[in-house]
């Protein structure tokens, strides 16, 4: 699913179909590369590396390498150096070298700064792993060459402006155009359930049921899809006779995070073993 701007990016709940693509462990920072970093901090937990000529800072990165190695895609890592990109540095509150941050959903969480030993860091990052996965941020990523990303139609452009632009309706309308002469378009599908899902929560002319399911927007919007699907599911087990549209709000909420994404394959089997 494609990120639809500043409105409400939940591309990030599920897994690009759940892999996370690197092209090295640790990568030197520019601009463009931490914003992308952040980005994909949503997936999986990235330590950040403040480091400049010393010897310290060349041995924790020697250390931070073979770490980053040796945990088979659970961290990424990212260098910033003090003395080519300070202001780099500068933006996440750092001004001296070595220091490390973890980044999780974007934000940016001191370590430490200084001489560490490896025991040290190696107890410091597993707790963040350990924050990272009571956040759903469980991705692992691999190393090879990122697929290049098809340019997106006209439609595409037009419903993601008129998303920034506040203009939901207009966005549906357009996403609904695309499905009408491209039914497999994926991107469309879940760009259509983004829109759908924030003009729901907007709480605007809901019926009973509605209201009812509400509740999975919200605590789909809140990070936590697992409960968001239970809930949907509950009440698929609680009122046969509105089965036909819980279901169709479920299929609709798994196109946000993708069918590899584990707890959309959970909700898959619950629902298929009350289903038959």
């Amino acid at each position: 699913m494609k990120n639809f701007g500043g409105a409400m990016d939940l591309s990030s709940l599920g897994g690009d179909e759940g892999s996370v693509v690197v092209s090295a462990w640790l990568v030197p920072a520019d601009q463009n590369t931490l914003r992308d970093y952040l980005t994909l901090s949503e997936k999986v937990p990235v330590l950040m590396l403040i480091s400049d000529e010393s010897q310290a800072s060349k041995e924790i990165k020697n250390m931070l390498e073979k770490i980053l190695a040796a945990s088979e895609g659970k961290f990424v890592g990212i260098e910033v150096s003090l003395s080519s990109s300070p202001q780099l540095a500068q933006a996440v509150g750092v001004s001296s070298a070595p220091a490390m941050l973890a980044i999780l959903a974007g934000q940016p969480a001191p370590l430490f700064q200084g001489p560490v030993q490896q025991q040290q860091l190696l107890q410091v990052l597993s707790q963040v792993l350990q924050l990272a996965q009571q956040n759903g941020i469980t991705a692992q990523a691999k190393l090879g060459k990122k697929e290049e990303v098809k340019p997106l139609s006209q439609d595409h452009q037009a419903a993601i402006a008129a998303i920034e632009n506040g203009k939901l309706d207009q966005a549906k309308e357009i996403f609904q155009k695309i499905l009408v002469e491209y039914p497999n378009d994926n991107d469309a599908k879940a760009g259509l359930a983004q829109v759908e899902l924030m003009v729901r929560l907007q709480g605007k002319n809901l019926d009973e049921l509605d209201q009812l399911m509400l509740g999975a927007d919200q605590l789909l919007a809140s990070r936590n899809p697992t409960a968001a699907f239970s809930h949907l599911l509950d009440l698929f087990a609680e009122r046969r006779d509105d089965r036909e549209r819980i279901r169709a709000r479920l299929i609709q909420l798994f196109f946000l995070l993708g069918d590899t994404d584990p707890a959309v394959l959970d909700a898959r089997r619950r629902l298929a073993s009350m289903m038959f």
